[in-house]
């Protein structure tokens, strides 16, 4: 059970990471160009075998540019989108249009991955879809993950906050959380469970407060 937020880490403006990547910024490098805005500062980092593209505003905050485009931007080596973060004010924020603030990609462009954020914490969207959802190549589920201010909780309707999938669909395992701890939901059903690929249950485990209780 990960995210992807911790990822990928925020790059300090202007410090290029070491490596086989390592390299100075550099304002010529070969990334496509991008417009310039009135009060935006656009830094461009190319290492050997990638790129990363950050929008800054007039007080040095990470900020999406006026069209919309996100905030952050890497890119593989082929020059197709690794991954792309939205930012306001500094903090990842999902757009005005409800697309999920951060995605990130394989490099044949399929998504992989993807994360919904509100003031810079993990959010359902008002949809009620999960947060966060990784993807198989061919596009199936398979991991997805509720939250609520950036804590795993279960939905309204009582389902797991997290699941995981077989690649054909049924669940792998299932965990119930409230407010970020393991929680059995209130028909004392097991917070956690394992499921064999025919459906049967494997193994459970049962939580209160975040801590396993025998069942």
């Amino acid at each position: 059970m990960a995210t992807s937020s911790t990822a990928h880490p925020r790059q300090p403006k202007g410090q290029p990471t070491g490596g086989q990547f390592a390299a100075k910024s550099n304002p010529e490098a070969d990334i496509e160009l991008e417009p310039a805005w009135p009060g935006f500062t656009r830094e461009v980092w190319q290492g050997k075998q990638t790129g990363t593209v950050w929008w800054w505003d007039a007080d040095g905050k990470l900020q999406d540019p006026p069209d919309g485009s996100p905030a952050v931007r890497r890119f593989h080596p082929d020059g197709t989108v690794e991954w792309d973060e939205h930012w306001q004010a500094d903090k990842l924020q999902d757009p005005p249009d409800g697309s999920p603030a951060m995605r990130w990609f394989r490099s044949d462009g399929t998504v992989e991955g993807e994360e919904h954020w509100q003031a810079g914490r993990l959010q359902d969207p008002p949809d009620g879809s999960p947060a966060v959802r990784t993807f198989r190549p061919d596009s199936t589920v398979e991991e997805e993950e509720h939250y609520q201010a950036g804590k795993h909780q279960d939905p309204p309707d009582g389902s797991p906050a997290l699941r995981r999938h077989y690649p054909d669909g049924s669940v792998e395992w299932e965990e119930h959380y409230q407010a970020g701890q393991l929680q059995d939901p209130p028909d004392g059903s097991p917070a956690v469970r394992y499921f064999r690929s025919d459906g049967s249950v494997e193994a459970a485990d049962h939580y209160q407060a975040g801590v396993w209780v025998a069942g």
